[in-house]
């Protein structure tokens, strides 16, 4: 692999253990990639940051780094953590690590106002512009709509990334790997986010490589229309590893091309094995996080009226961390649920439901719109997912 001298004397030592350490992960990976050489990120994003994924190992890695100097050299955003780290568990030695996490982290110079799995929404990266991030979701949403550049990172390798300001140049980094080779073709019109994501979930189970997906979206405002591509994106990489899908009509930079003739035609029917019907007075809304614009959406009246004839009593509502600057806001549209509709509504800025132990909480099962969340529920939080219309 070819190194500049800066690099090279990242790799040698010449900047600290810590550095030469995180260059040989990220040299390491890229030569068994077939990597010809690096380039240098804008941004990172580490995922990983929930105490239940990382456990006492990953704690103990994070606050090693941290306590010998490691300072992040690119802009970086983290992942969401348990709602441990909200003090929603009796165990507070679970809150006490969790925090320790978030603590590590920001002493090594990621934003304190980021853990969102959504950081595009943070920070907007730029046609072809190359980063380093974790997080399937954001990686799908900034190849697929933004049009920039990263592949799947894991936890480590995106802090590994952020340490030293480059990453390896293969795969998402390279546009000739940026290519469709089948086509999806939707034969309904995607009105709602939990369409957009059974049928994202579904994409994910069949697509054998990137797709190209021809589809036609009914959406009421352009902020609906993100919040269903973002969930049908999501979706199709909770249920594969793309990094990518071409939407028509959406992803920037039209030198795609189809190299295969394969279409793969989908109607309504085959999304009814991802519809998970049963019965939850529970709600979760945010997996992706949403912004507070986007709650307001969700939480409209006639929206609002369709969730009590649910027998929804309770929205648990993860968000990133800076909507906690707005609590005027937040506490406003609590106290309009809770009058109006007598629903509870739970905001959690900074928090997940997906890497939470949800039955410390005494969940049995929670009805959520969102494909991600169904997938990632029962196997990593514990509870039964069931669907439900917002």
């Amino acid at each position: 692999m070819y190194l500049s001298s800066i690099e090279e004397k990242m790799l040698n030592g010449e900047y600290g253990e810590v550095i030469e350490k995180a260059m040989k992960v990220i040299v390491k990976v890229g030569e068994t990639l077939g990597a010809e050489k690096l380039v240098e990120i804008s941004h990172a994003h580490i995922s990983g940051v929930s105490y239940f994924n990382i456990g006492d190992e990953g704690l103990e890695l994070l606050e090693d780094l941290s306590n010998r100097g490691a300072r992040i050299l690119v802009y970086t955003s983290a992942n969401p953590y348990s709602f441990a780290g909200l003090a929603l568990y009796k165990d507070s030695s679970l809150l006490e690590k969790q925090m320790r996490i978030v603590k590590s982290l920001i002493k090594m110079g990621v934003d304190p106002n980021s853990f969102t799995c959504t950081p595009y929404k943070l920070r907007k990266p730029g046609i072809g512009e190359h980063l380093a991030w974790a997080e399937s979701s954001a990686v799908i949403y900034a190849n697929s709509v933004l049009g920039a550049r990263t592949n799947r990172e894991s936890g480590l390798t995106a802090l590994m990334a952020a340490l030293v300001g480059r990453t390896y140049y293969a795969d998402m980094h390279k546009i000739e790997n940026r290519k469709a080779c089948e086509e999806v073709v939707v034969l309904f019109d995607i009105n709602s986010i939990l369409i957009a994501s059974l049928l994202g979930l579904y994409i994910g189970k069949v697509a054998q490589c990137i797709p190209y997906i021809r589809a036609r979206y009914r959406a009421e405002s352009e902020l609906m229309f993100d919040l269903m591509v973002r969930n049908m994106l999501a979706s199709i990489s909770a249920t594969s590893d793309l990094p990518m899908a071409v939407l028509e009509g959406v992803t920037p930079q039209h030198t795609y091309v189809i190299e295969r003739s394969e279409i793969i035609s989908v109607n309504l029917k085959e999304l009814e094995d991802m519809d998970l019907k049963c019965y939850s007075d529970t709600m979760l809304i945010g997996c992706p996080h949403v912004t507070l614009d986007e709650l307001k959406l969700l939480l409209m009246d006639r929206h609002l009226d369709l969730l009590k004839k649910q027998g929804i009593q309770r929205i648990i509502v993860t968000v990133p961390k800076y909507i906690e600057k707005r609590d005027n806001e937040v506490n406003a549209l609590i106290q309009r649920m809770r009058e109006k509709y007598s629903i509870e509504v739970q905001i959690l800025p900074g928090g997940c439901a997906v890497v939470s132990n949800l039955r410390f909480l005494n969940f049995m099962t929670i009805a959520t719109p969102h494909g991600k969340a169904l997938h990632y529920l029962q196997n990593l939080a514990g509870v039964k997912p069931c669907t439900i219309h917002v």
